[in-house]
């Protein structure tokens, strides 16, 4: 048995858990997921998928704000990690693969019966086009993107400019170079609309003032807050729209740009200087 506890915000989480399952596939292994709401991924994973695998909710807000579950969950924590036979930390993980390599990883997850381990990324190589067939939106989410979804279709290219706390991404990949990236698109094909994901209102704006409004396309009412299950909500929905483009322009060393040409095995273009 291997048990994941998947860290950090959604998209690093989909990596971790991506990367889980192909290994617990690889190893004939069953998989079970602690999935913990908590600052900057507050939502329960039922409300974003329906999983293939035994899914554990805990929460880790705090005595103060969920006194109950907080305990009910350290409680579901110490059982699992009693279970394991071998328990690995994020950063231990992230020692045997500067170390070792993603083979080290494997080497280490195999060599008990059951161990539990938590993880910020993936845990192997994710060159399967097929990763995260697994991976079915829940029925609210479905609904919740239906209407966005349906304006996607072969001319749609999908652009994510992440700003806010990334920095690396603000600095690397200005807004400038997705203009001229989005202008390059349009010259090849006059037909193409995007479809833009941030985590910036003021992009937006800057957009709409560079491209006719029928080339444009955004999830007008997405909610931008990942400490909340409804802002996390419309993130997925917003990563399932980007994945059903035929292509990407990311930004870079973004997490939330990588996962939907995963998921929806299509080309991703890192725009960066």
């Amino acid at each position: 048995m291997l048990i994941v506890e998947p860290c950090a915000g959604l998209g690093n989480r989909l990596l971790g858990l991506g990367s889980a399952y192909a290994v617990a596939q690889k190893l004939g292994r069953e998989l079970v997921v602690i999935w913990k709401r908590e600052a900057g991924c507050n939502v329960r994973a039922s409300e974003l998928f329906e999983l293939p695998m035994q899914v554990v909710e805990i929460s880790e807000n705090g005595l103060k704000k969920e006194p109950f579950a907080q305990l009910q969950g350290n409680r579901e924590k110490k059982k699992w990690r009693g279970k394991a036979g071998l328990f690995l930390e994020c950063d231990d993980i992230e020692h045997i693969r500067a170390r070792e390599g993603y083979a080290g990883v494997l080497e280490a997850l195999k060599s008990r019966p059951v161990v539990y381990f938590k993880t910020f990324g993936p845990v192997c190589e994710l060159k399967d086009a097929q990763a995260y067939r697994f991976l079915v939106p829940s029925r609210v989410v479905s609904e919740r993107g239906a209407a966005l979804f349906a304006r996607l279709g072969a001319h749609s290219v999908g652009v994510h400019v992440r700003r806010t706390d990334h920095t690396e991404a603000i600095a690397n990949s200005p807004l400038s170079l997705f203009v001229e990236r989005m202008r390059a698109e349009l010259a090849a094909d006059e037909k193409t609309t995007f479809f833009v994901a941030t985590d910036d209102a003021g992009v937006k704006e800057d957009l709409r003032a560079e491209f006719p409004m029928q080339r444009l396309i955004f999830n007008e009412k997405g909610i931008i807050d990942r400490d909340s299950g409804e802002g996390l909500k419309d993130a997925f929905v917003e990563m399932l729209a980007l994945s059903k483009c035929r292509k990407i322009l990311g930004s870079y060393h973004s997490t939330f740009s990588l996962l939907p040409s995963y998921i929806g095995e299509i080309p991703l273009e890192v725009v960066s200087r």
